[in-house]
């Protein structure tokens, strides 16, 4: 009986672990708790209600602030933390409808627990919301104004989210471990035949790795701004990010000047010396693990434009149409490291690809600060 190779139980471990928990985040973002089917009404049953002038009371729950941006015509905007309002403008045998973000957003179901507390009984969640209603062609009220949704429409989201995506990846810390593992391989452990199986288990592990870090921050926002509860959080949460892409855009620049003096985003150099010990085990799973890690350990590198993009496409699309944008995004930000594996596997030196890795480790960063700025604009104009 052939024994068991131990030194593959981690990696595996490690993915198994990665794979349960993006399950989990991927349900938890897109099928949040969804109420009973006789306590809901349909887009079109809301719309013949709205064209016939029907009496009832339209419950915008979401807080005044994306109320002012976007609602549902002739919707009254009582966040959920402020129900008691609701005595001023409804009686409690009037027929309610209350609406938040759609799927995901649990601000409509706990506002009709409240009214129903409250002694309203006659209430119906419109449980697609405002993504819902626009799909079935439905126009919505606009406040004025500039917002995440306007300006990502202006400058197009599918290019910004490629452009971000592949800008995140052109970064010295993804880019100069792969070298140094495909270089260890082909010079000093002379094994270039491993260069493919390994460098194909590194881009696909660091695509997992951030695409489940990506859920793992995703998650946190719908957490963070799902309820109107959270409204000053909410507004906290975009001032952080952008101190974090402004600051990260600074520190960016002075390396565009003074490389290697003060404060850099990279991998720390005893993590570095680390890792260089993993990449020299030169297995598979150690590549899996060293994926990992450098993935973990390259944040200051990458998390600022990642973070920023995520704001904008929570605060743009539903919870689905952000998911496919996450894995677009992804797949741009290994796109540099497909590249660079494609180039050695062709036959290109090392030596050649690593001057111009030096050579442009500058332009790197210019082009990485400029990202990160453009996204603080966008989302200071919110």
């Amino acid at each position: 009986m052939k024994k068991i190779n131990v030194s593959w139980l981690l990696p595996i471990i490690l993915v198994g672990i990665s794979l349960i928990i993006g399950i989990f985040l991927v349900k938890n973002i897109v099928t949040k708790p969804q109420p009973k089917e006789n306590e809901v009404i349909s887009t079109e049953e809301l719309k013949s209600k709205i064209d016939a002038k029907t009496p009832f009371k339209l419950i915008d729950a979401r807080s005044k602030d994306r109320y002012e941006l976007e609602h549902l015509p002739n919707a009254i905007n009582i966040p959920e933390n402020e129900l008691d309002k609701i005595k001023n403008v409804a009686l409690p045998t009037e027929y309610l409808v209350v609406y938040c973000e759609g799927f995901g957003c649990p601000s409509a179901k706990e506002a009709k627990n409240v009214l129903a507390k409250k002694g309203y009984k006659n209430v119906r969640i419109y449980n697609e919301g405002i993504p819902g209603w626009k799909a079935d062609g439905n126009s919505t009220v606009k406040g004025s104004g500039t917002t995440i949704k306007n300006l990502a429409s202006r400058y197009k989201t599918l290019p910004l989210v490629l452009l971000a995506g592949l800008t995140d990846g052109f970064n010295p810390c993804a880019i100069g471990m792969l070298l140094f593992l495909l270089g260890y391989l082909i010079i000093f452990a002379e094994k270039p035949e491993m260069s493919l199986k390994l460098g194909i288990a590194y881009i696909a592990t660091t695509f997992m790795a951030y695409y489940l870090l990506g859920l793992v921050l995703l998650n946190s926002l719908y957490v963070i701004t799902g309820s109107s509860g959270f409204q000053a959080i909410s507004r906290s949460v975009n001032y952080v990010i952008i101190g974090v892409l402004t600051i990260a855009a600074i520190v960016n620049i002075k390396d565009v000047f003074f490389y290697g003096k003060g404060l850099s985003l990279q991998i720390p150099k005893k993590v570095r010396g680390q890792l260089e010990k993993v990449v020299e085990i030169a297995t598979l799973p150690s590549t899996i693990v060293l994926a990992f890690l450098v993935t973990f350990f390259e944040s200051p590198c990458s998390l600022p434009v990642y973070i920023g993009t995520l704001k904008i496409l929570h605060e743009t699309y539903s919870a689905t149409v952000t998911l496919f944008y996450l894995a677009l995004y992804n797949l741009m930000f290994v796109m540099p490291i497909i590249v660079l594996l494609v180039a050695v596997l062709k036959g290109e030196q090392m030596v050649k690809i690593k001057e111009w890795e030096h050579r442009n480790k500058k332009n790197m960063k210019l082009t990485m600060a400029l990202m990160q700025l453009f996204i603080a604009a966008i989302i200071y104009f919110y």
